[in-house]
Formats: structure tokens, sequence, C-alpha cells
């Protein structure tokens, strides 16, 4: 039995290679997500080789099953109806191969599970890493806006998906190491969001925190007046820090919109507002499977017939600055549906499943929230290192049992998160 156990453990290990990866060195080395299908490849021939020379391990339990089941069909629809498009339409090669990978890679989680204790670890050191190289570029190497090797909104996008876990992780553990270490990361991963200098990512935290803040003000701010002083002196510090650390492209942003109130679209929100109403206007085009890359030639008819400004044309956008409209256009209907219900199944499933578990029904909302939000502005399922994370993240607290059996409750119970 104990050899039994061990294998077990192994096994789950080895499927979970994707995910330690995704949320650590995928951001630290020069073109990162490039290397991810090659991981999710390495780790299906480990485990092919290890099931063809051994017993099956054991399975996951049915709820978990089908939970893990759900999102994996979601993400396999996506790919699907993004290759269809890509053979009519042609497109982005290297966000197809990135959902080709988290397909197989999803298939591999489905009769997997994890231990709460390796989730924690690769979330805190994701953290850790991530505070380490914004501090770093922001003071040391005089970077006004911290990146590493990606361009700043998806890189910030990372970061705060990290943030996240590790906000939820602060509020539900009960353990006091993996506590202080938490709370300690929180902020320090706010400031770091802030020195991205990414406004579409800053905001959904900001609105996360206040959330927070204000749920916690309802509930106990009455009985726990000292823990609630220094929960509002917290959230005012750091909120002014991140305001402080971002003065510069607020700034940007009141004169951008003191442009637009002149009606010279030139600026950053400008010319987003020219790429949302031209999107518009090309969704139409091919409202069912979208233009794919057609959507370039198309955008600059618009150009010529004096329906999208002369900077706008200029700027020749390889995306429209707003998920669900560069979706639209460019995969249509179909692919936006496909794209709603990567990002709605995860919280359905916390509803149904979590919502006793803080840890991993705060995280599974507030990363779908975070995303939502940003794909307000930003197309983070075009870029591989954002798509890897969303998925990777999600696939990993689905992966965490609903319920601790019994008999290793014990083993456990220095780390839960289930009150």
């Amino acid at each position: 039995m104990p050899n039994e156990s061990i294998k077990h453990h192994i096994g789950n290990a080895l499927w979970f290679l994707p995910v330690i990866y995704a949320m650590t060195a995928l951001w630290w080395l020069p073109e990162g997500d490039k290397y991810f299908p090659a991981i999710v490849l390495l780790t299906l021939l480990i485990l092919g080789v290890r099931k063809i020379a051994q017993k099956p391990a054991r399975s996951t339990g049915q709820n978990l099953r089908q939970q893990k089941i759900a999102f994996a069909g979601a993400i396999l629809l996506t790919t699907l109806i993004f290759g269809l498009g890509y053979l009519q339409n042609d497109g982005s090669i290297t966000q197809l191969r990135t959902l080709a990978a988290l397909s197989i890679f999803a298939g591999l989680s489905v009769n997997a599970a994890i231990r709460l204790r390796i989730l924690i670890t690769t979330i805190l050191i994701s953290g850790a890493a991530f505070t380490a190289i914004c501090f770093f570029q922001y003071f040391a190497a005089d970077m006004s806006r911290a990146h590493l090797h990606y361009n700043p909104i998806p890189f910030a996008t990372g970061v705060a998906t990290t943030l996240v876990s590790v906000l939820f992780l602060a509020i539900a553990t009960k353990h006091k190491a993996v506590r202080t270490a938490s709370l300690v990361l929180t902020p320090l991963l706010i400031i770091s969001v802030a020195m991205t200098g990414t406004r579409g990512v800053a905001l959904p935290i900001l609105l996360i925190l206040l959330a927070l803040t204000l749920l916690f003000l309802y509930r106990r701010g009455r009985s726990h007046r000292f823990v609630t002083a220094a929960i509002v002196a917290a959230f005012c510090v750091v909120s002014a820090t991140g305001a402080h650390l971002l003065q510069n492209r607020l700034n940007e942003t009141m004169t951008n919109l003191e442009q637009v109130e002149s009606g010279h679209n030139t600026g950053s929100i400008g010319l987003r507002l020219e790429f949302w109403s031209a999107a518009l206007k090309l969704s139409k085009l091919e409202p069912l499977t979208g233009l794919g890359d057609r959507h370039k030639e198309q955008f600059q008819k618009l150009a010529q017939q004096g329906k999208v400004s002369k900077a706008a044309a200029n700027y020749a956008p390889y995306h429209y600055h707003n998920q669900y409209l560069d979706t639209l256009v460019k995969q249509g209907f179909l692919g936006l549906c496909a794209l709603l219900a990567i990002l709605v199944i995860p919280a359905f499933l916390a509803f149904k499943y979590y919502r006793n578990n803080k840890f991993v029904f705060g995280s599974l909302l507030g990363t779908t929230f975070l995303y939502s939000v940003a794909c307000l502005t930003d197309v983070p399922f075009n870029h591989p290192a954002t798509i890897n994370m969303f998925a990777v993240s999600m696939i990993a607290f689905l992966s965490v049992q609903p319920e601790i059996p019994a008999r290793s409750a014990e083993s456990e119970q220095d780390l839960s998160v289930t009150t």
C-alpha cells in the first residue's frame, strides 16, 4: 500500500510539470512560451511510458472527473473552431499551437488530482519570482515599466494571475508560515502590477481588493475593529503606492481623454476607440466564422472609405485591443462563444464544487474576473504566455479535490483552506 501511494503521488507530480513551468520558468526564459508545447509533449511521453510499464493509477472521484472534462471540452472546442478558422482564413499559428498543447494537457489532467502542498508551493515561488523581477527592473535597472522578456501588458496579466491566487491563499490558509508568506507577497505583487504600468490589469485588481475589503467590513467590521482598521489602512497605503507608481500612466490617460473630447483620436485611448468601432463594422462581414487574417485588408478598406482615421490606418493593428471584438472579427460568433465558454465554465464549476473552499473558490472567480476585465482593453487569449497562465491555473485549481477524504485530512490539516 505505501508503494502504491508513492507511485500515485509521483504520477500526479509528473502531470503537474506543465503547470509548474507555465507559472514559473515560462516567464523567466526568453521566449519561454514557445517551449510550453514541448513540455506538454514530454509529459505525455513520460506518462505514456509509465502507463505501459505499470498498472493504471487510481482515478479521481467522479465529481472531479466531470468538472475536469467540462473545462477540457471547452479548450478542445476552442481549438477545433480556431483550427477550422485557420484552415479557412489563415490566422495566428502561435495561438493555435498553444491551444492544441493545452487541449492535450487538459485531457491528461482529467484523471489526475493535485495535493494542495504542491500547488501552494508553486504559487508562492511564482509570486516571489515575479516580485523579484519587477522590483529589480523598476529600481535597479531603472525601467519605467517592468516586463522582462515580454510586452508589459501580458507580463502584467501573468503577475496579476499569481497575485489573485496569493491573495486568496492569505485569506483562506490556516498554516502560519504559508499565511505569513502570502501576506508579505500580496502587497509586493500589487506594487509589482503597478510597476508594469498596465492600467487594464490594475483596474480589476483594484476592484477585487475593494470588493474584499467591503465584504470584510460588512461581515466583521464591528466585531473586529482593530483588524478592520489594519485592513483599511493597508488598503489605503497599497492603493496610494500603486497610484504613485502609475502616476505617469494616469496622467497619460487624462491627456488621452482630453484629446478624445477635442476630436483627436490619436492617443492610446483614441486609437482604441477607432479600433473598436472598426471591429464592430468588420464583424458584420463574416459574422459566423470570422475574417481570420483577412481582417487586415478589410481594415484598410475601411480607412480608404473614411470610416477609420488616418492615424488608426497607419497603426494597422494586429489586434483590436479588445478580446471579445478581436475574436468576433477573426473567429466569428462561434469563436466568441468558445472563448466565453473557457471564461465562464471555471466560474460555474467554482460555484458547483468549491463553495466551501475559500482558496480555490476565490482563485477561480478572481482569475475569471481578472481576465474578463482585461479582455476589454487587451487580448490575453491571443498571447501564448497568458493563454497558458489562465488555462493551467484553472486546471490546477480544478484538480484539487472538493472534499478531502477522512483518511487524508490529517496530513493536509496544516494547509487547510476549506474554512
